[in-house]
């Protein structure tokens, strides 16, 4: 296995097992990228229980080789209002 994607992950058990199996494959392949779309929601509206943000903030993207969040999630990941490029470097900074 090279890479991990991900994609809708609904729940922190969720979120948990994955990251088991992320952690499982690591040790056997330490170079395995993981690729996480943390599909929180878009256009304003969430698709999983808002306090999986905290999840994904803490837990999920510490352990990402690369992120794919839409401008709603990192919103939601970083607490800044995506206004201008400036606003959207300064949110890709704080998030990765």
């Amino acid at each position: 296995v090279g890479h991990v994607l991900t994609g809708y992950m609904g729940s922190a058990s969720f979120c948990e097992a994955v990251l088991t199996v992320v952690q499982t494959i690591r040790k056997y392949n330490p170079s395995v990228q993981f690729v996480c779309d943390p599909v929180l929601g878009d256009h304003g509206k969430f698709y999983v229980p808002p306090q999986l943000v905290t999840v994904f903030r803490n837990t999920v993207i510490p352990m990402a080789d690369v992120v794919t969040p839409n401008q709603f999630e990192v919103e939601q990941l970083t607490g800044i209002a995506i206004q201008s490029l400036e606003d959207a470097r300064k949110a890709c900074s704080q998030l990765y």
